[in-house]
């Protein structure tokens, strides 16, 4: 049962969340998969192709900012078509997608029979509506798509990846640091403005003026990380976006391109290795 506050958003923002969702978790599944909603000729939001089959499944992705139960599915004709005639066609239905316990969103998975009996109900209007009863809701409920994880390491190369995001934007004095902790058992992760990260990881005192989180290797659905729980579906942008939102007014300045090609290679070495990048913080040198 969902009992957090729905958070306000528009339909835009509903649906670009369940498309993040859905492409992490498609990458989860072993499968390349593509935002194919600008795509000519694609009549779908995603398609995803399989490394194991080389089939190429054809998603649809409806998104309820609720629980969406007993709701009907809007479909237009082109789509209609394309999952009639093609038995790799799934709608996937994301729900409590408004919800500020991310855990609450989930993915209900309609493909195959079930998708075929419910397109031979669908009811043709200036659209098409595709009813789905409580029951078959509840049933695909039951064998929902959790929400996707992260390990420590992969989060930490998000943010350091959000970080060369803002320095493509101009924000070239945002600085990005991550040193060991003593015991050994984490890393301390601070992105900040360069006077916070001025001796290297910033000080105690400046902490509250970084965005800053300890990780370690545990797989997470979604962190504590710049004023809000950031989920392992969101992509480097939409981390860049809420660092912006979390750190005290900041300004592009384009003016260090020696630090922002340093950490382009940084990155590029970090993610190549797969680890936690650590970086050197006794002079602030990836």
């Amino acid at each position: 049962m969902v009992t957090s506050k729905p958070s306000r958003m528009s339909n835009k923002e509903i649906e670009n969340r369940a498309i993040a969702f859905v492409l992490t978790h498609e990458l989860a599944a072993g499968r390349d998969a593509h935002d194919s909603r600008n795509l000519q000729g694609s009549p779908v939001d995603v398609q995803s192709y399989d490394l194991a089959t080389g089939r190429t499944l054809l998603i649809e992705v409806k998104a309820f900012g609720g629980a969406g139960r007993g709701d009907f599915l809007w479909l237009e004709e082109n789509q209609v078509e394309a999952l009639e005639g093609n038995s790799d066609g799934h709608i996937y239905i994301l729900t409590n997608v408004r919800s500020e316990n991310l855990s609450d969103i989930q993915l209900l998975d309609l493909t195959g029979e079930a998708l075929h009996k419910r397109l031979l109900a669908k009811r043709p209007k200036a659209y098409f509506e595709v009813p789905l009863p409580t029951a078959e809701y509840d049933r695909l409920r039951a064998k929902a798509a959790p929400a996707p994880t992260e390990s420590g390491a992969a989060f930490a190369l998000k943010v350091l990846r959000a970080v060369t995001v803002l320095h493509d934007r101009g924000y070239h004095r945002i600085r990005f640091e991550s040193v060991i902790a003593p015991t050994g058992m984490h890393v301390r992760l601070a992105v900040g403005r360069e006077q916070e990260m001025t001796s290297g990881f910033p000080q105690h005192e400046d902490l509250e003026r970084t965005a800053f989180i300890s990780v370690g290797g545990e797989e997470l659905a979604a962190r504590k990380f710049a004023d809000t729980m950031v989920p392992a579906w969101w992509t480097p942008e939409m981390v860049a976006d809420q660092i912006l939102t979390a750190l005290p007014p900041v300004e592009p300045t384009t003016d260090d391109p020696e630090y922002v090609c340093r950490l382009a290679e940084f990155l590029k070495r970090a993610s190549a290795a797969g680890e936690t990048p650590v970086t050197d913080d006794g002079d602030r040198r990836p």
